[in-house]
């Protein structure tokens, strides 16, 4: 299972790596991202628990298989002690056994351990991968409100039409000073007088778009 969770948190890493370098990831990408981020780390974190409680078991393991090699080294002796040699070799070949086992006890406890460290690495990256895709998805969503004219520092309709306004504005200007040029006061008004009526336009527009208030009923008559 370790494996599995530390190939999900590679593969996670390599999605998110891909998707801040791309300018042009959406916030809604991202916050999956940062989902599927947060799941690899619940599922190292799982991990985690069942390696300590793994770890916990092996050294408990290696300290009673200890007594145990003491305690036959013990018996074999005491077994050669009465002349019997028979017994002292059983004694001795439990004592191996349990050596085996210690051996083993200790290779699991070093495993673990670096499971551990290896855990808690991915962890840690992982997090720094969450904080950097939720920062990633903040600008994205504020980008993606001013594109569509909610954010702050979007352009909205009246802006548009005061743009528009200073944009007319200046070719008078400048049909007024260049008298020589080719403009005359007639095309002036007639762009003016497209202008505003380019603006009432959107202006209407604009009323059409907000919610007109429900009409009352009318009043009864008293009779």
């Amino acid at each position: 299972m370790l494996r599995v969770a530390i190939q999900v948190k590679e593969l996670i890493s390599t999605n998110v790596t891909s998707a801040l370098d791309s300018m042009s990831s959406s916030a809604k990408v991202l916050h999956q991202l940062q989902r599927e981020i947060e799941e690899g780390i619940i599922a190292l974190e799982g991990e985690r628990t069942k390696t300590e409680r793994n770890l916990k078991r092996f050294k408990a393991e290696l300290a009673q298989n200890e007594l145990r090699e003491a305690d036959w080294s013990d018996k074999a002796k005491s077994a050669m002690d009465h002349d019997r040699e028979d017994l002292a070799r059983q004694a001795l070949l439990a004592r191996e056994d349990c050596r085996e086992t210690i051996s083993k006890s200790k290779n699991d406890i070093a495993k673990a351990k670096a499971d551990l460290k290896e855990i808690d690495e991915a962890v840690k990256e992982l997090e720094a991968k969450r904080e950097e895709t939720r920062e990633q998805a903040k600008a994205q969503s504020a980008a993606d409100a001013e594109t569509k004219g909610c954010g702050v520092t979007g352009v909205s309709t009246a802006e548009k039409r005061l743009n528009r306004v200073s944009e007319m504005e200046k070719r008078a200007e400048f049909a007024t000073e260049d008298t020589a040029g080719a403009r005359t006061s007639a095309s002036v008004d007639r762009e003016i007088g497209e202008m505003r009526r380019a603006s009432a336009v959107d202006a209407e527009l604009a009323a059409m778009k907000t919610p007109a208030a429900p009409k009352r009923a009318p009043r009864k008559k008293a009779k």
